[in-house]
């Protein structure tokens, strides 16, 4: 069996939002999954930021061999670059809980200017995921962008 790795998004990269026909593969399986961060409207797309609220997104599961332009397609998309000092997100390791209760882990953004987040509204936790209350993006104040010139 071949290895497959995770990237868990929660923003315009799930299904049906504005950057979700980006990615360069299709997955293996894409699943809803929360991790614990806190999670901030940024105008026209999320952040996540530390913190212990829910964070409700998708873990997209990809093979191996997929990943490496995957990640450097995304690194792109989300203004990371690893020997950078100006990035708009990091890419960090994040721990994930999945509906059935099973764990793993998976790359995720999270923004880079962590103390920056004060200005931008945290989203409350208020979807239902198992038995606990998780933040979403979009949400009913959200500016949801159908197109690159609406960000």
């Amino acid at each position: 069996m071949r290895t497959r790795n995770i990237i868990f998004v929660y923003g315009t990269l799930k299904r049906n939002q504005l950057r979700s026909h980006l990615w360069p593969h299709p997955p293996v399986d894409i699943r809803p999954a929360v991790i614990r961060a806190s999670l901030f409207d940024l105008g026209p797309y999320p952040a996540i930021g530390p913190g212990e609220d829910y964070v409700l997104g998708e873990a997209w599961e990809l093979l191996e061999e997929h990943m490496p332009s995957t990640i450097e397609l995304l690194d792109r998309v989300e203004g990371y670059d690893a020997l950078g000092v100006d990035n708009e997100y990091l890419r960090i390791r994040v721990k994930l809980l999945y509906e059935d209760g099973s764990t793993g882990e998976a790359d995720a953004y999270q923004f880079a200017a962590k103390d920056q987040l004060v200005r931008f509204r945290r989203m409350i936790p208020n979807m239902k995921f198992r038995d606990l209350l998780a933040a979403s993006w979009p949400d009913l104040h959200s500016r949801v962008p159908h197109t690159f010139e609406e960000e």
